[in-house]
């Protein structure tokens, strides 16, 4: 946990943040801790994800109880869920079908009832069959054959995706369906032979891995491990409000979401190309029926080397033009009265140095862009949690330990003012879990009911 200025009061300010700013601008979320969030957001791991606590602290200070919160770039829907979770309105967009699968199921989530009610009829309609041709060899390598891979095989071919129990289910199981073992194989949450990250390295690393440690692939129940999952998932309740995610470009918002109806957008545009989200979520992607490089196809800004050398102009262009028209949509959705913050990561290689890449960035946008600016708040990122560590030693450095947060207005209005006057003590209240009552929807706001009923089934 981040510590505290002494001898400022109650609204002492985080270590290391200058003191001649206004009280609010600091990154006061690191004062919540890691461990900070609903358990939903554990569903399933995904790679450069904010933590809970920063769109927690910009959806208490710039939007109130009823309000629609957006991110256009939204993951595992970090933003959407802390905003239901406030009693806000939280919509996520993204183009991966794996992160607008996630924030959907966790914003608009069935009940505990309907999950188990589900997994039951499944398991009552497996008949164990041969795997055959029915999973590829690099899925085979993966997962027990007798037991483990069969029962995935029914479960991927019955839950329907339009569904939205069915959905909920195939969030879950995309979230356990492989990692690492614990020391105790028999109570590890995962089902795949024990991995060693969170994200699916190439098959041929994995094939490499499995055969040079000599791992077995357990027996694991997948009924019973999805089962013991709900009873963690649903432990602490589901969000105040519901909300949405969408499967939609970011450049093309005001499709699905009318203009002036969001009060806050919270949100972290992709990577530049340095995260493939496909390749390193091939898995999952199998489970959920997709192309691994339709996704990449479908998420990648602009080529670029491995380096991110960014003093290339016409690459820098091509993500500077990327942003700009992110930005132009987020305007048009927005308020008068809204605010927009875009977190955007330092970036460093060895020909270049070092790179603010969100204030060069917005200097390069800012006079095609309806925003201005109304501040920069600089955050000290944790490097062992930083996206590009993941690669080892020989090729880390595209990103550096420092993001920075853009607030952002409508051009030609006021300035945002904060909610709240005292940031320790909003702090203290959303540690303690202190939630405003929800209020009614505000006419014109985004419709949260579009959506078929979950079906819920009778236990024959």
């Amino acid at each position: 946990m981040l510590s505290v200025v002494q001898g400022g009061g109650r609204s002492a300010r985080p270590t290391g943040v200058a003191s001649d700013e206004p009280a609010w601008i600091a990154p006061w979320w690191k004062l919540l801790g890691r461990r900070y969030g609903h358990v939903f957001h554990s569903m399933c791991s995904y790679m450069g994800s904010y933590p809970p606590g920063l769109p927690r602290y910009f959806i208490e200070q710039f939007s109130d109880v009823g309000d629609v919160v957006l991110d256009p770039f939204s993951g595992r829907g970090t933003t959407a869920l802390e905003a239901c979770v406030a009693g806000r309105v939280g919509i996520g967009v993204d183009l991966n079908p794996l992160a607008a699968l996630l924030t959907d199921v966790k914003v608009a989530p069935p009940s505990y009832e309907q999950t188990i009610l589900r997994i039951a009829e499944l398991e009552r309609s497996y008949v164990p069959a041969p795997v055959g041709d029915r999973a590829p060899p690099e899925i085979r390598m993966l997962f027990e054959e007798t037991t483990t891979l069969p029962q995935l095989l029914h479960m991927k071919e019955q839950l329907d995706a339009s569904d939205g129990v069915d959905r909920f289910l195939l969030a879950s199981l995309a979230g356990i369906l492989h990692g690492h073992h614990t020391r105790d194989v028999v109570s590890s949450r995962c089902l795949s032979v024990s991995m060693p990250n969170t994200f699916s390295m190439s098959p041929g690393y994995l094939e490499k891995y499995i055969r040079t440690k000599g791992l077995a692939r357990p027996p694991f129940n997948a009924f019973e491990k999805l089962r013991l999952r709900m009873a963690h998932e649903f432990a602490e309740g589901t969000p105040a409000r519901r909300g949405r995610g969408l499967r939609a470009d970011a450049r093309q918002l005001t499709k699905h979401i009318p203009e002036g109806s969001v009060k806050l957008i919270v949100t972290s545009p992709p990577y530049l190309n340095v995260v493939r989200y496909g390749k390193f979520n091939w898995i999952r992607l199998w489970l959920l029926g997709e192309s691994v490089s339709d996704v990449d196809a479908s998420l990648q800004v602009e080529k670029t080397d491995r380096r991110l050398a960014l003093s290339d102009r016409h690459r820098f262009r091509g993500y500077c033009g990327f942003l700009r028209d992110a930005l132009t949509e987020c305007s048009r959705v927005l308020r008068d009265d809204g605010v927009c913050v875009v977190t955007i990561g330092d970036v460093i290689n060895k020909e270049h140095g070092s790179r603010t890449l969100a204030t060069e960035a917005w200097e390069a946008v800012r006079d095609d862009v309806p925003l201005d600016l109304a501040a920069v708040i600089v955050d000290d990122v944790n490097e062992v949690g930083k996206v590009s560590k993941i690669w080892g030693e020989g090729r880390r450095g595209e990103a550096t330990k420092t993001d920075r947060v853009l607030v952002l207005h409508k051009r030609g209005t006021r300035a945002p003012k904060p909610r709240h006057a005292d940031p320790l003590a909003l702090i203290e209240r959303i540690a303690s879990g202190a939630v405003e009552a929800p209020a009614p929807p505000r006419p014109g706001v985004v419709r949260t009911a579009e959506r078929p009923a979950a079906r819920v089934r009778a236990a024959r």
